[in-house]
């Protein structure tokens, strides 16, 4: 694991800020030095001499506790504009990443569609919580899909498996991570092996940290802008998927 240590290592006694995020492998949760994007924050507050705590929960609780003011944390991650505004918090005017959407779909039933009315008539999962971008939203506002929940991304992925559902809203690094991992028994039983749709669901948007309206979170707000301002997180990202693997993964 030592090609993972991307990162400078903390300043003994320095400050540190709390920030909940999710389990979404591989920008955060239980990987080497915590995912792709804990490793951009890190190495952002480092450059101001500064720590990072991290606190992984389920994603609508990761929220709520990085929002109350009085609480032990300044923000959570990964967070998209609508997803900030949603939770009432400030969002970090530079990104941390990117991310691009994709349909994920049984092997035996692909999804065809050029234009995103194509879609019309499915039932598509998306994880409770999510911001599953414009093109989604724009068709389940219109009422031409229908959209069924999952708390999780792997628990969406295995109702598209157990065909409850026509495709599922995934990213397409996180897809090339879970895939491997999803439903190996299943498939042996019969169920479906599932691949990604070859057309993503609009272009990558990006990711970002979300603050709380509190002090101490303004504070931590001002320290990443810097400490972003001193490193190349894109490349810093890149430089984590290529250890971690994810080479083939087309999220950017």
């Amino acid at each position: 694991m030592c090609g993972l240590l991307l990162a400078p290592l903390p300043v003994a006694g320095a400050e540190e800020w709390s920030f909940t995020t999710l389990e979404w492998p591989p920008f955060s949760g239980s990987l080497p030095q915590g995912g792709a994007m804990t490793t951009v924050l890190r190495a952002a507050f480092s450059t101001q001499g500064e720590d990072l705590r991290i606190t992984t929960l389920p994603w609508k609780r990761a929220v709520a506790a990085a929002m109350q003011t009085d609480g032990p944390h300044v923000g959570f991650f990964t967070a998209t504009k609508a997803e900030c505004d949603a939770a009432g918090g400030i969002l970090s005017e530079k990104p941390i990443g990117h991310f691009r959407y994709a349909l994920a779909q049984r092997q035996e039933l692909p999804v065809r569609w050029t234009k995103p009315d194509d879609l019309s008539g499915l039932m598509i999962g998306v994880v409770d919580g999510y911001d599953n971008g414009p093109i989604i939203t724009d068709l389940n506002k219109r009422g031409l899909i229908r959209l069924d929940s999952a708390p999780t991304d792997s628990a969406n992925l295995r109702k598209l498996q157990a065909g409850r559902i026509d495709a599922a809203v995934v990213e397409i690094s996180q897809f090339a991570f879970l895939q491997p991992k999803v439903g190996q028994a299943q498939i042996a039983q019969g169920l479906s092996a599932l691949v990604l749709n070859e057309r993503p669901l609009g272009p990558p948007q990006s990711l970002h940290a979300c603050f709380n309206k509190g002090h101490r979170a303004a504070l931590a707000h001002a320290s990443l802008l810097r400490g972003l301002q001193k490193i190349d997180s894109r490349e810093l990202a890149d430089r984590y998927m290529e250890h971690l693997g994810q080479e083939g993964a087309v999220s950017n």
